[in-house]
């Protein structure tokens, strides 16, 4: 889960894979709920600056996604001599003030993504 700065927002995951958003003046239900991972979903990170959030699953998917929702990229296993190698992700974590990502897997890897934009 995280309380946005405005202190009236909350974005909270669940292993099902679900995102909600909240507005904690409203106690009823969620502003917005969707489907982010259709597997375990094991992991959730939001940038401190940037309107992005991450997610991550069992089944070795990481999403990125804008605040409104919208998925920007989906980074996935992919084999190959060269290629990017993603265990089950356990943890994500945004760079404080820059857009870097860092993954870690069950597998003891790490992977640190960046933005092209």
């Amino acid at each position: 889960a995280h309380l946005y700065q405005s202190k009236y927002e909350l974005l909270s995951g669940s292993v099902s894979g679900e995102l909600k958003f909240w507005d904690l003046r409203y106690n009823k239900s969620s502003v917005k709920t969707f489907e982010a991972h259709r597997s375990p979903m094991t992991a959730l990170a939001v940038h401190a600056f940037a309107p992005v959030y991450a997610t991550g699953s069992h089944n070795q998917f990481i999403k990125v996604f804008r605040q409104d929702g919208e998925q920007l990229a989906l980074i996935r296993y992919h084999e190959g001599f060269l290629g990017e190698r993603i265990g089950p992700v356990s943890c994500l974590a945004f760079h404080p003030h820059r857009l870097l990502l860092a993954a870690g897997a069950t597998d003891s890897l790490i992977a640190i993504y960046s933005s092209d934009k």
